[in-house]
C-alpha cells in the first residue's frame, strides 16, 4: 500500500516539473513569439530612460549584441548574443523597434 502512494506522490511531483518547466518555457519565450512588455501606444507617455530601456531590453531578448557599456551592464544577465545586425530580429519586432525610436526622436531623446 505505501508503494502506492509513493508512486502516486511521484506521478504528481513529475507532472508539476513537467508544468513547471512548460510555463518556464512558454513565457521565456524568445521576443520573436510573444507579445512586446509595452504596447507601442504608451511609447509617447515615456520618459527617455523608459524608452532606452525598453529598446534594449527588446534587443537583449532578440539576442542581439548591445553596444554600450551601460547597456551590457544593465543586460549581462540576458541570454549570449548572437549578432551585432538587427536584421535576424523578425520584422514584427524591428516594426516595433522603429516605432519606439520615432517616439523617442519625437521627445528629443539623446542618442535618437
Amino acid at each position: 500500500m505505501p508503494t502506492r502512494v509513493f508512486s502516486s506522490s511521484r506521478r504528481t511531483a513529475s507532472g508539476l516539473l513537467f508544468t513547471i518547466g512548460l510555463a518556464h518555457f512558454v513565457l521565456l519565450a524568445p521576443v520573436s513569439s510573444q507579445a512586446f512588455a509595452t504596447d507601442p501606444g504608451r511609447f509617447g507617455a515615456m520618459t527617455c530612460q523608459q524608452l532606452w530601456y525598453v529598446e534594449q531590453k527588446t534587443l537583449a531578448e532578440g539576442r542581439v549584441c548591445l553596444k554600450s557599456t551601460r547597456a551590457k551592464r544593465a543586460f549581462s544577465r540576458a541570454d549570449r548574443c548572437i549578432s551585432s545586425s538587427e536584421a535576424i530580429l523578425p520584422k514584427k519586432t524591428q516594426d516595433y523597434l522603429t516605432q519606439l525610436r520615432n517616439a523617442a526622436r519625437s521627445r528629443s531623446c539623446a542618442g535618437y
